[in-house]
């Protein structure tokens, strides 16, 4: 056990002697996960696309257009009407709107009468989400113009026919003559309408998220803990080499000592590292997400177990490796799509069913989504000791096969 401890300590030791590559281990997925929280967020204000409204008809219906969604549209749209053409023009070279929308003269009547009449929107060239956005609604006020007209034109048009006395507006009858058309035809319509043909039932599939993981940046932040697991993993396992080309490799396998123990001092070296990159990821849950004290012992015993286990996988991978080049491409090749597929990048919950189903059998898959359960309260003792099964016994034969590789191929290139 006393060669056990030694070779724990030397290898803290020469962790110790490069806290760069520890804090850029560790800084790299905290930054990450910070910008793509923030990104993502739905705290900050919405974008609202600025439309100049160039009225030459003047007419009630365009005037409609400058109100168009009432309150609702504040939250995406800002309406303002101009003189002239040409000064929107002026203000949109200047980039002061997102788009231009001209109403022709005639629109009214040409809405009434159903002839043909056509909206100019001009976009933004130097804006690319909003200008589309701007148009989208204005391809849908055209379609409910068209399903409008058919119904109220001929109403309009009844109505636009009548002379008016001297006092303002129309006479009662001819008002009332269009109510009347207009109540037939809502009559012919309410078969459809009342009931109406097409009944949408809304189905929540998902289970709900726990109160826990409300937060979206709180989904992040398993993700980002084995983040920074996987690529202190790569970067430990790694360290084989090194001791390789400075001869203490050779020196430790010459030595009569038990292989198991050399290793064995390595991941208890790496066990630390775990619990250091734990301890901060259960403090972040508690300090800034407000996960009750209760949950983050059994979760800081989770990563460390799953991020030590995690580094035999990367330590097989260097053992294997002909070359260190070789080994650290292959381990390259794996801690990336890892990271895309187990969660890291992205929460389970955001990701493409069929992505998440293949990300949490990976042994990363696993352990983000359990460490979630545990954060949440909601983790179910069965599922965690499969999990942890599912990850240990691997870990374990990953664990004894470099050993003989060390023993072997790899000891006798030292």
């Amino acid at each position: 056990m006393s060669f056990l401890f030694q070779c724990a300590m030397k290898d803290l030791r020469r962790r110790l002697a490069d806290p760069v590559s520890l804090v850029l281990w560790l800084g790299i997925p905290l930054l990450i996960g910070g910008l793509m929280s923030v990104f993502t967020s739905g705290d900050g204000p919405v974008p609202k696309a600025h439309v100049l409204l160039v009225d030459e008809d003047q007419s009630l219906l365009s005037g409609l257009l400058a109100n168009a969604g009432g309150e609702g549209r504040a939250d995406f749209l800002d309406i303002e009407r101009v003189a002239t053409e040409a000064e929107g023009r002026a203000r949109m070279d200047a980039g002061d709107a997102s788009a231009m929308l001209v109403v022709p003269k005639g629109f009214g009547a040409a809405f009434i009468d159903g002839t043909p009449t056509t909206l100019r929107l001009v976009k933004n060239p130097s804006e690319r989400i909003l200008p589309n956005i701007v148009q989208t609604a204005v391809e849908m006020l055209v379609e409910v113009a068209f399903y409008a007209q058919r119904l109220l034109g001929e109403p309009l048009r009844q109505l636009r026919g009548q002379t008016a006395d001297d006092r303002p507006g129309y006479p009662d009858s001819a008002v009332a003559a269009v109510a009347t058309s207009i109540n037939q035809r809502m009559r012919q319509l309410s078969r459809w309408l009342n009931p109406p043909a097409i009944a949408l039932q809304t189905v929540n599939a998902a289970p709900a998220a726990p109160a826990q993981t409300s937060s979206f940046a709180l989904l992040f932040l398993p993700g980002m803990v084995f983040m920074a697991v996987l690529f202190i993993s790569q970067g430990m396992a790694d360290d084989v080499w090194d001791e390789k080309a400075q001869g203490t490799l050779g020196r430790a396998v010459s030595l009569p000592h038990d292989l198991t123990l050399f290793l064995g001092g390595k991941l208890v070296a790496t066990s630390v590292v775990m619990a250091a990159v734990a301890l901060v990821a259960v403090a972040v849950a508690a300090l800034v997400f407000a996960v009750p004290i209760g949950r983050t012992p059994i979760a800081f015993a989770w990563c460390v177990f799953t991020g030590t286990a995690i580094y035999c996988f990367f330590q097989l991978l260097q053992f294997a490796g002909t070359t260190r080049t070789g080994a650290n491409m292959v381990s390259t090749m794996v801690v990336f799509p890892a990271m895309m597929l187990g969660g890291s990048f992205f929460p389970f919950e955001v990701m493409p069913r069929w992505m998440a189903g293949a990300g949490r059998w990976l042994p990363n898959g696993q352990a983000v989504a359990r460490l979630k359960d545990l954060l949440a309260g909601t983790a179910d003792p069965h599922a965690l000791a499969i999990a942890a099964l599912a990850i240990a016994v691997p870990a374990a034969i990953a664990f004894l096969l470099s050993a003989r590789l060390l023993g072997g191929r790899f000891a006798g290139e030292a």
